[in-house]
């Protein structure tokens, strides 16, 4: 960061599921708050720092969704529940955002500036949305609030067009695949493959236990007859049954591209089931089971009947891959 006096006050980072944008902008505010940057990046040296480091600098505030926050050590709620007992909510509220209206106003404590990171910026209620508007119409000098989202569409117009926007792509894949290597990621290329190009996706999409559900779930998806849904969801929770959504998707994707183009891109080492199923399947109905799974998946981090969601998915997949219109 080389020149901060001509920051935009607000940046929205933006770009496909696990290619980095939080650890970007994690660095991008680290550099707004350094007092000794180097070559646009943060010293890491200076008090402030170390401030980020320690997870303690006055001038930075980070918002997430409760869920998506660090687990609470165990305190006592009511009735003898502790706090990892209570649900968590998936959306960033009105009052996380009106808790920081004083942070925002105030001083900054080395005159220097102030970082607000809040991410994922779909994740705002509609309130909150509102409430945050209001510092971003008005922001006090020296303040930059970075939002970062992989899905911007959601935000409202209003929120996109008080921010610069800042697209990111994934890396090349041969820098992708080496970095995947150098963190032990096994068979790293079909991670990557699976994780459409993104390195943390497919790093966490690598780990055994995911592997092993993806295992059992494109087996079911690649059976001539098509899944045992019944069963299948037998075993998902509200836990698993947003990964079940994603691999649906990346499996449907992948038909409608054998469908269109001939050939796979998530899924390759499994290239003559996809060209079976595709063949039984309609595209009109694949399009359609597409925006479907996109709209559960909205739903899938909520409370719901999570084994009642995999069932209707699985049968909607089933019609659509053997002939019938979903």
């Amino acid at each position: 960061m080389s020149d901060r006096e001509h920051l935009p006050h607000a940046l929205l980072v933006h770009g496909p599921a696990g290619i980095g944008k939080e650890r970007f902008a994690k660095a991008l505010a680290a550099a707004a708050l350094c007092e000794s940057p180097v070559a646009g990046l943060a010293c890491g040296k200076c008090p402030s720092c170390h401030w980020l480091e320690q997870g303690n600098h006055p001038d930075f505030r980070e918002i997430v969704p409760e869920a998506a926050g660090e687990e609470d050590e165990g305190g006592e709620g009511e009735a003898g529940r502790t706090d990892k007992d209570k649900p968590k909510s998936v959306v960033i509220k009105v009052e996380q955002i009106r808790a920081v209206a004083d942070f925002v106003g105030l001083t900054t404590h080395r005159a220097g500036y102030r970082v607000l990171l809040l991410h994922p910026a779909e994740a705002l209620h509609p309130a909150a949305a509102n409430a945050l508007l209001k510092t971003l119409e008005e922001p006090p000098p020296r303040t930059l609030i970075v939002l970062v989202s992989d899905r911007p569409a959601r935000l409202l117009a209003t929120i996109r067009s008080r921010c610069r926007r800042l697209p990111l792509a994934a890396p090349p894949r041969q820098d992708a695949l080496a970095w995947l290597r150098a963190e032990g990621v096994a068979d790293a290329e079909a991670a990557l493959a699976a994780a459409g190009g993104a390195p943390l996706l497919a790093q966490r999409l690598a780990e055994p236990e995911e592997a092993k559900f993806r295992t059992r779930l494109l087996a079911e998806l690649a059976r001539p007859g098509g899944a045992d849904a019944l069963q299948l969801a037998a075993g998902v929770d509200r836990g698993s049954v947003e990964r079940l959504v994603f691999w649906l998707q990346t499996w449907v994707e992948d038909l409608v591209r054998v469908k269109l183009a001939g050939s796979a891109r998530r899924h390759g080492q499994l290239a003559a089931a996809l060209q079976a199923r595709a063949r039984s399947s309609d595209l009109e109905a694949l399009f359609a089971l597409d925006d479907e799974l996109a709209a559960a998946r909205g739903l899938a981090s909520h409370p719901l009947n999570a084994r009642l969601l995999a069932e209707h998915l699985l049968m909607a997949y089933n019609r659509t891959t053997n002939g019938a219109r979903s």
